[in-house]
């Protein structure tokens, strides 16, 4: 079995709705969660924060503590080679105007609920909503008109 990592890059936008990034992947051009192979020498949540910046652009704070993982078969692979995933939530910093797969992908913030429909598949709809059920309510919406 391969292991893979994957990263949730999140971040709240101006009126405390939480975001999380999407990019679509190479081939089929679905939204998808930045992932790839864990690479050697490397932590799992180390990797997925390698892959975020290059898939979708995006620097930040990985947890070390993984929020889901799910098993894939691995389309175009010898034999149906099986991957596990796991994912891990980042904190996105920065936003790169230039990153390395910029021409072969496009990247989308989304809303969680954007997201869900976004997403075709239902492995990836539950780590999402994995998330959003940790982060989700982390920073409550600003209200209008209570300032103490």
């Amino acid at each position: 079995m391969t292991v893979q990592s994957a990263a949730i890059p999140y971040r709240y936008d101006a009126d405390g709705e939480l975001e999380i990034l999407l990019v679509t992947s190479r081939k089929r051009q679905r939204w998808v969660l930045p992932k790839g192979h864990v690479r050697p020498g490397m932590g799992a949540h180390s990797s997925a924060a390698k892959e975020a910046f290059e898939e979708g652009g995006v620097i930040g704070r990985t947890e070390a503590e993984p929020i889901a993982n799910y098993v894939r078969k691995k389309r175009d692979a010898p034999e149906d080679e099986v991957c596990l995933v796991t994912v891990y939530p980042m904190a996105v910093i920065t936003e790169a105007p230039v990153w390395p797969e910029m021409r072969q992908r496009e990247r989308r913030w989304a809303t969680i609920s954007d997201a869900l429909k976004l997403v075709e598949t239902k492995k990836l709809r539950r780590a999402i909503a994995a998330f959003d059920r940790t982060f989700g309510p982390l920073r409550p919406k600003p209200t209008q008109g209570n300032i103490d």
